[in-house]
């Protein structure tokens, strides 16, 4: 459904790293992934060429879309965005073969609740990850369980600026109000995460 399989970015974003069967953040620290909301609305599939200093992405014209590869360089890959009070809303990016087939099975489980959570976005777990071989190597498949389906939190779509320590240093993301409508029907932050 997504087309992930092979033959730029935010701030705040996550990576799952298959050869050290860990979850970083952009500081590089190790993080246990709690429960998220999934933006499963705005998931994105593409080309991304990752590299020492290079991040180039190229999406799909739509979800699923191959368009033709840019580059040998790139790989098949997504985009999608996670939030919670903890982590705010991160994206985690990957052109991994564990990754990907991670994402699609997230992406199909939450796709077939949907119809019966109209407007709403899935809540999801981390439930740990599984050793796959995969032609000549390895890798290792995050595993997520779909838990709940909640309106989309109001933080969700705070807006996010780089903030810096008093020292200079880069001391991760912060969020400013967004504004609230009736129309978005959005959950407060304190009722859900």
């Amino acid at each position: 459904m997504l087309n992930l399989s092979s033959s730029g970015g935010s701030g705040n974003y996550i990576r799952f790293m298959p050869s050290a069967n860990a979850w970083l953040n952009n500081a590089k620290e190790e993080i246990q992934l709690k429960k998220v909301v999934f933006d499963i609305d705005n998931v994105q599939t593409g080309w991304l060429h990752l590299g020492e200093g290079v991040r180039d992405w190229q999406p799909d014209a739509g979800l699923g879309k191959k368009g033709p590869q840019p580059s040998p360089d790139h790989k098949r890959g997504f985009m999608v965005k996670f939030y919670n009070k903890e982590l705010g809303t991160v994206e985690w990016s990957s052109n991994g073969t564990g990754p990907n087939m991670g994402l699609e099975a997230l992406y199909n489980a939450a796709a077939s609740q949907r119809e019966a959570n109209a407007g709403k976005l899935p809540v999801i777990e981390y439930t740990g990850s599984k050793l796959e071989k995969i032609g000549k190597g390895s890798t290792r498949i995050p595993n997520f369980n779909v838990v709940s389906w909640v309106e989309r939190p109001a933080g969700m779509d705070a807006e996010e600026e780089p903030s810096f320590t008093s020292s200079g240093e880069f001391g991760g993301m912060k969020q400013a109000a967004a504004p609230k409508t009736a129309a978005a029907k959005a959950v407060d932050d304190d009722e859900m995460f």
